[in-house]
């Protein structure tokens, strides 16, 4: 049985790079991190720390939350409100300290940060869309009363197969982590099993839910852990790194956390670790191998 993924450590010098801090600020942060909030050291080997990186990654959402607004030069009012914006550029334009940080108000405070408004070639977002979250952006908070992204439910894959499941179940039975990732796989084509449900259903509100046989999601699920060896086989961050030429598996995880990997952002799936491990993202094979040889060939 596969041992549950480890949390991926990071070192001060790496939070500084990713962070855009200094060491001497993470010290006081973590000398006062009874009343600062930062996370606890993983691993320490003399006056070395290193920190469970999304634990690091939530400290700075936080942070970045509890900050005045950013007010907008009039130049960026008078662009093109259509412009598409990678994750990289959103952070720049807001000051944030790493797209590190947008991905973890996505995954974690659902409605906080806009969904992107194109996912086919990476996360874009309009102009006009950060335009008008900034122009009306939610009162900040104190630090530490950050909303959590709903829990999905507990879904056993025993049971009727025509038995119709709704988005969080078979987000769960496939082992996303949110509605949101599942949404944004789905969007991207990445679950072809999936296109189109097979039943819409109203909501409380009147909206039309999506709806999907369950013996239809167990295939899907069945595919996700496809064979070794063959063009679909999923991979973990070590062996994609691999492939990519990466030296570690910390520099591959760097570089996508940075906005250098926009068409890795959404892995093919999140798979929930037995016995309380973090879940783990893996790649299909043969969507690193195109991107590989696309790398090459520049």
């Amino acid at each position: 049985m596969a041992q549950p993924a480890g949390p991926r450590l990071v070192s001060t010098a790496e939070i500084c790079e990713e962070f855009g801090t200094r060491p001497s600020r993470i010290s006081e942060w973590y000398r006062d991190r009874a009343t600062s909030g930062f996370p606890e050291a993983k691993r320490t080997e003399g006056r070395k720390r290193w920190f469970d990186h999304d634990e690091v990654a939530e400290f700075f959402a936080v942070v970045e939350k509890a900050r005045a607004p950013r007010k907008l030069p009039a130049s960026v009012l008078d662009d093109d409100q259509d412009k598409l914006l990678t994750a990289a550029e959103v952070t720049a334009l807001l000051g944030y300290s790493s797209p590190s940080t947008i991905y973890w108000y996505l995954l974690n405070v659902p409605g906080y940060f806009p969904e992107p408004d194109e996912t086919i070639d990476g996360k874009k977002w309009r102009l006009g869309t950060i335009v008008q979250w900034v122009q009306s952006r939610p009162g900040k908070r104190r630090a530490g009363t950050v909303r959590t992204a709903k829990a999905l439910p507990t879904v056993s894959a025993e049971g009727d197969p025509d038995e119709l499941l709704g988005t969080a179940e078979v987000a769960a039975l496939l082992g996303f982590k949110s509605v949101q990732t599942f949404s944004s796989s789905l969007y991207q084509g990445n679950l072809p099993e999936l296109e189109g449900p097979d039943a819409k259903v109203p909501g409380l509100r009147g909206q039309q839910l999506n709806k999907w046989r369950r013996e239809r999601v167990l295939t899907a699920v069945k595919r996700r852990g496809s064979s070794p060896g063959t063009d679909d086989e999923l991979l973990d961050a070590e062996a994609a790194a691999g492939i990519l030429g990466y030296s570690s598996t910390n520099s591959f995880m760097s570089a996508l956390s940075r906005g250098r990997l926009p068409e890795l952002e959404e892995p093919d799936l999140v798979e929930v670790q037995t016995g309380g491990g973090k879940p783990q993202k893996k790649w299909a094979k043969k969507r690193l191998e195109r991107i590989a040889a696309g790398r090459a060939a520049s």
